[in-house]
């Protein structure tokens, strides 16, 4: 098994700047010093679960550190008068259990127990205990009982815990051997589980009291620990695919900012574009229906429109990125309300102009989107139609045929119904286009989603699986997912959160490696249009904007933003934006402090992203098991004021081992990928 192994720690303060020669000579010390066999307390342990507790001594103190002096195996403990250092279960006429997870899998060494030690108290502690072994919290096994340890064994329970004295400063009480051995166990496990007997009866649960706890328990290993947090990830464990193009964006700079900014997206390995047809602004301006079934100034003449947004997206097309255009709108002549939003009054004239527009364009076109947003942007006022959804389905059975008879197979789906529109994706709407009998996966093949904090849920925190389920509901739960429009808000500003500010690179990043590892398959974020102005505007550029560059319109020069760094170290530099992505199985001890995802990209290069939020700089020390043939390892920091470059690190090899130390900075999106 090839594991991919990562252990970390908080540092006190911002580190100076580190030379790689220390790095390498302290690395060096650690692989000969070593610690003592067995004399590496795990760290971390988490409650998974216990019997009922008492009110302010919850199970959690008895992993907490609280009440002892330092957290190692001379520590000791306090007698605290109320308990609320140690941990006590509600009295209960059973079995007595407690379950502790080490968040991953160990060689656990030995145990070590401080017994319940409140003053006045101590028969409340555990006496004969049974102690059991998993590594899925489902299969149990007994770990083998003590050999001739100086008390009479209880072969149901036999470990006996010794009392505790009461007093403050309490030494580990262990086993009841007259030695106060700790306990060997000697097994390989994630999951350790502590079952006293019931008390009250032969079998002796605890000391007498009429509830059983303890103080403080630590489990040692063999197993090399740095000092800190640790994550494993299994490189052989793939437990999901994500697609490569999530690192997109919607529309396009205009034609005076393209020939400057274009070629820096593409760069940034910016790999996808949606945009919209605009169909009202392609058709010459007419005042009826019957203007243009009698051709009034030549009206159907396609020669005679207006492509501009359209061969916009022509250029990022040549430029390399995948497109998507949208199906979108209606002239207002053509609408039964009159209006850009209304459903047509006649789909022959809609898929004629459908037909014009997209037999000129389909060899620039990638997928082709149904509508956006309807809850906003349509309507079936003044229409026959009482049903929003039957009116979408009638209108894309046709759409869908003239783009199939042009370009058979070409990818098409859509709808983007939104959170706080029309009951989301679960609503009506949804309801009732899908139900159609025409509408099935051969013609409907991918969902399209928004996803703003303003619809509902937190940007960073909406799920492609909350969709896929919510389309199970209409049988559509299979289909793959793009997220079309993301950003914090709907509304153009410019805060520190996801524009322009000191945030931004990290809210993209955590956005990100939340979705890929959910299954995403692709993403556009809004958006590469608006430019922040700076030094003067112009149009395309404004101070309060979505976009993923600066335009400074005196020099008419622009430069992408610290955000568009964290596309281009995750789809250039680590090789995300090439293909279809394998996220691996990851167990983070540490998912409080850093958001971290692991992947193989579709060339079978490992790498490891890792968001850190806080305000504190994390130490990283990554070692890879099983992985052979490692020449270097990169390393991408994006910062605020860093753009992700790539210096190689040094590597330690021992026998199948290699080994890096890294620096994440506070308020950094950290890419690590491994070469062979």
């Amino acid at each position: 098994m090839n594991n991919l192994s990562i252990s970390y720690k908080r540092q006190a303060q911002q580190p100076e700047k580190r030379h790689y020669q220390l790095s390498i000579i302290l690395l060096l010390l650690c692989f000969s010093i070593g610690l003592s066999k067995g004399a590496n307390i795990i760290p971390n342990v988490k409650i998974q679960s216990s019997t009922s507790s008492v009110s302010g001594m919850p199970a959690v103190n008895a992993v907490n550190g609280s009440g002892m002096s330092a957290v190692s195996l001379t520590g000791t403990h306090d007698n605290s008068s109320t308990g609320n250092t140690m941990w006590s279960s509600n009295y209960q006429w059973s079995e007595i259990s407690i379950t502790f997870d080490l968040g991953l899998s160990y060689n656990i060494k030995n145990i070590y127990v401080w017994n319940f030690n409140q003053s006045g108290n101590t028969n409340k502690g555990m006496k004969n205990v049974k102690i059991q072994y998993s590594d899925n919290n489902s299969t149990w096994t007994n770990v083998s009982a003590p050999t001739n340890p100086g008390y009479t064994v209880n072969n149901n329970y036999p470990f006996q815990l010794a009392q505790a004295t009461g007093n403050d400063g309490l030494a580990a009480t262990n086993l009841n051997d007259g030695n106060n051995t700790p306990i060997s166990v000697n097994v390989n496990a994630r999951y350790i589980r502590i079952i006293s007997a019931q008390m009250a009866t032969a079998d002796a649960g605890n000391w007498g009291g009429n509830a059983s706890g303890l103080s403080e328990i630590l489990f040692t290993t063999d197993d090399e620990i740095a000092d800190g947090y640790k994550v494993e990830i299994d490189a052989n464990d793939a437990i999901n695919t994500c697609g490569n193009l999530v690192f997109g964006g919607c529309q396009i700079p205009s034609y005076a900012q393209s020939q400057t900014i274009l070629p820096l997206f593409i760069d940034a390995g910016m790999n996808t574009i949606r945009s919209d047809f605009w169909f009202e602004s392609i058709v010459p301006a007419i005042s009826s229906l019957d203007d243009y079934y009698n051709n009034v100034n030549d009206c159907q003449n396609p020669d005679k429109w207006n492509y501009t947004n359209v061969e916009l997206m022509v250029l990022a097309k040549k430029a390399g990125m995948k497109t998507m255009m949208i199906i979108s709108y209606c002239p207002a002549w053509l609408a039964y309300n009159g209006k850009t939003s209304g459903m047509p009054k006649d789909m022959d004239v809609y898929t004629d102009i459908l037909r014009k527009v997209y037999s000129r364009y389909h060899q620039y076109i990638d997928y082709m989107e149904f509508y956006n947003e309807p809850g906003y942007f349509f309507s079936i006022e003044n229409s026959p139609y009482t049903s929003v959804g039957k009116a979408l389905a009638d209108m894309y059975i046709p759409c869908y045929e003239v783009v199939q008879s042009i370009s058979p197979g070409k990818p098409m789906g859509g709808l983007s119904v939104v959170t706080h529109s029309d009951g989301g994706v679960g609503g009506i709407t949804n309801q009732d286009f899908f139900s159609d009998p025409r509408i099935n996966t051969s013609n409907f093949n991918f969902y399209s989603h928004h996803v703003y904090s303003d619809y509902g849920i937190e940007t960073s925190k909406e799920t492609v699986s909350r969709v896929k389920n919510e389309l199970a509901k209409f049988g559509f739960g299979s289909l793959p997912v793009w997220f079309t429009e993301w950003s914090s808000s709907i509304n153009n500003k410019a805060d520190s959160v996801t524009y322009t500010g000191t945030k931004s690179h990290t809210f993209v990043g955590k956005c990100l490696i939340n979705w890929m590892r959910d299954g995403l398959t692709g993403a556009h974020h809004w958006n590469y249009l608006q430019a922040i102005a700076i030094n003067g505007s112009e149009a395309g550029a404004n101070t309060d904007a979505h976009g993923m560059y600066a335009w400074d319109a005196a020099s008419k020069t622009g430069y992408l933003l610290p955000k568009a760094f964290v596309f281009k170290m995750m789809s250039r530099s680590l090789g995300l934006g090439k293909g279809e992505n394998n996220i691996l199985r990851i167990n983070n001890t540490a998912d409080d402090l850093v958001n971290m995802a692991a992947f193989t990209n579709s060339e079978g290069v490992n790498s490891v992203i890792a968001v850190n939020e806080g305000v504190e700089p994390v130490r990283i020390e990554i070692y890879i098991n099983g992985l052979t043939g490692i020449s270097k390892v990169e390393q991408y920091t994006v910062t605020y004021t860093e753009k992700g470059e790539t210096p190689s690190l040094p590597i330690f090899e021992s026998e199948d081992i290699t080994r890096i130390a890294l620096d994440i900075p506070a308020s950094s999106v950290v890419g690590v990928k491994f070469i062979r």
